[in-house]
């Protein structure tokens, strides 16, 4: 009896090599049972990215948001926990580490106890998030408002690149580098 194989295919089902079809395991059953596990397999890691993307949304949007509302919670930690502690970030040139944030809210906190109006508001928008295992960044604009006594004080608008990485179930913010944006000339 002769039988052709081709890599990674099964034998043709001629009658002549019928048997030889059932030797090599290329059954239809078999043949279904691989089609169904790739599906289930290509299925589950659609579903687990949709899971990440969602879940590094949610960090950048939180971020913002935890800045946000500090003037009412005066929680540090609701911030400094979105970013890793080798955080390093770029705003509009100027350098950034965790600690400055850190001391920046503190500032902050110590300028709202004295009685200080002042309050932000920030939004996150056209928000692309891209993964490659536990490293991921986000693309976005962001526009961030101060607010004093009701009124608009000032306003800062631009594009944002952030860094994240994965540190247990948890997305991360590493690095960020936010510009404002500059007319062009």
């Amino acid at each position: 009896m002769f039988a052709s194989f081709s890599p990674g295919t099964c034998p043709s089902s001629t009658q002549a090599d019928a048997s030889a079809y059932v030797q090599a395991g290329c059954s239809m059953k078999t043949r279904l049972t691989s089609v169904l596990l790739m599906v289930c397999l290509s299925w589950t890691a659609v579903a687990w990215s949709a899971d990440e993307k969602d879940a590094i949304e949610k960090t950048v949007k939180e971020a913002a948001m935890a800045a946000a509302t500090f003037s009412e919670t005066k929680d540090r930690q609701a911030v400094l926990k979105l970013y890793t502690k080798d955080y390093s970030g770029i705003q509009d040139g100027e350098t950034e580490t965790r600690d400055a944030i850190d001391k920046w809210l503190s500032d902050y906190e110590s300028d709202l106890n004295k009685g200080s109006t002042l309050r932000f508001i920030s939004a996150v928008s056209n928000l692309h998030v891209r993964m490659l295992g536990s490293a991921a960044w986000a693309t976005y604009d962001y526009v961030f408002q101060a607010i004093r006594k009701g009124e608009l004080e000032a306003q800062d608008s631009g594009q944002c690149t952030t860094l994240l990485r994965k540190e247990g179930p948890t997305w991360l913010i590493q690095h960020e580098h936010c510009s404002k944006a500059r007319p062009m000339k």
